[in-house]
Order: structure tokens, then C-alpha cells, then sequence
């Protein structure tokens, strides 16, 4: 069996810190609860970040790295059914490879596990990906534009919550429910799966 990179023992790390930050947020999660749940000890995982304020931080930027990439790779398409077939798809893929990731993103988006600021770029870089702004608290964005968001959040919002529910199931890939999950969030954007064939 080939050993892991650093970047790959990194990563499992942090997908565990997001998904622990998600359910129990910052202040309930503790260094040895994360060092357990990778199989650690704390002072191996201290060697790799020094603080969990480290580990947090990375966790975001990680987590932005990702969805960063998602929204990179559909730059290059319109805004529409096709593009927001390709983010959802990438993001079933990320969530059955990343569940703690793509749970992370999920808490962030409805009730911020730490400080608000900090988290608005997970928001951010999601919606950029939709080819959509994310609202400006006490801005004053379009009907259009609130409908978008509500499409947007419900979309992503429901295949997160539905690939990690079944990630934890006996015998299911998430992989497997891909299509499922995307046809159900196009659905909440308001597509067809139609909508996206050529």
C-alpha cells in the first residue's frame, strides 16, 4: 500500500476538523477529540498544527481551496442549467471524497460555527461558482437575486444534507447516488434534467 503524502495526510485531517467543527463547533472541539478522530496523538497533530486556532484556520482554507476549484473549473460557462448541473455535480463527487468538508460548508451557510467573517468566504467562493453573489447583509439585493439565493441554498442544502445522511449508511456509495442528488438539486434551482442535455 503506498504511503500518503503530506498534503493527503493534511487533508484527512482537516475534512475531519470540518466535519467535528461542523456538529460541536469551535469551542466544543478539542485538539484530542480531532487527534482521535484521525488516529493521532495530540502531540503529532500539534507537530502538524501548531494551535487548533491553526487548525481552524487551515480548515476554512482548505475548505475554500476546494469549493475555489469547483468555481475555477465553470468559469468558462454561462450562467445556467449547464453550469449549475457541473457545480452540483462536482460538489456530489467532493461530498462523497470530503464529506467533512462538505458538511463544514453546510453549517456555514445556515448558522456559522465560528466567527461570521471568517466563514463568508466558504459562502462567497460557493456562490461564485453558481455564477451568483452571495447577499450583503444589509444590502438590498433584487427579487431576482433573492430567489437565486434561495435556490442556491436550498440546492446545495439539500444534496448536503442528503449525501452525508447516506454516507453514514451500511453498504451505500454516495458515489452512486450522484445522479439522484444532482437531479434533486437542479430541481431546487429550477431545472430539469433536460435542461442540461445538449
Amino acid at each position: 500500500m503506498p504511503r500518503l503524502t503530506k498534503e493527503q495526510i493534511d487533508g484527512e485531517i482537516l475534512d475531519a476538523a470540518a466535519a467535528l467543527f461542523a456538529r460541536h463547533g469551535l469551542e466544543q472541539t478539542s485538539v484530542q477529540r480531532i487527534a482521535d478522530a484521525v488516529g493521532y496523538s495530540k502531540t503529532g497533530l500539534l507537530h502538524r498544527f501548531p494551535t487548533k486556532e491553526a487548525i481552524a484556520e487551515a480548515t476554512i482554507a482548505h475548505t475554500v481551496e476546494h469549493f475555489g476549484a469547483v468555481a475555477l473549473a465553470v468559469a468558462g460557462t454561462a450562467p445556467g442549467a449547464e453550469r449549475d448541473r457541473r457545480v452540483l455535480t462536482a460538489l456530489a463527487t467532493l461530498a462523497a471524497d470530503r464529506p467533512g468538508l462538505v458538511s463544514f460548508m453546510l453549517t456555514s451557510i445556515s448558522r456559522g460555527v465560528l466567527a461570521g467573517e471568517r466563514l463568508d468566504v466558504i459562502g462567497e467562493v460557493l456562490f461564485r461558482a453558481f455564477g451568483a453573489a452571495l447577499p450583503v447583509p444589509g444590502g438590498t439585493p433584487t427579487p431576482e437575486e433573492v430567489t437565486r439565493a434561495v435556490r442556491i441554498t436550498s440546492a446545495v442544502g439539500g444534496l448536503a444534507v442528503a449525501s452525508l445522511a447516506f454516507c453514514d449508511a451500511p453498504g451505500t456509495d454516495v458515489r452512486a447516488l450522484a445522479g439522484d442528488l444532482v437531479a434533486a438539486a437542479l430541481g431546487a434551482l429550477g431545472h430539469t434534467t433536460d435542461d442540461t442535455e445538449n
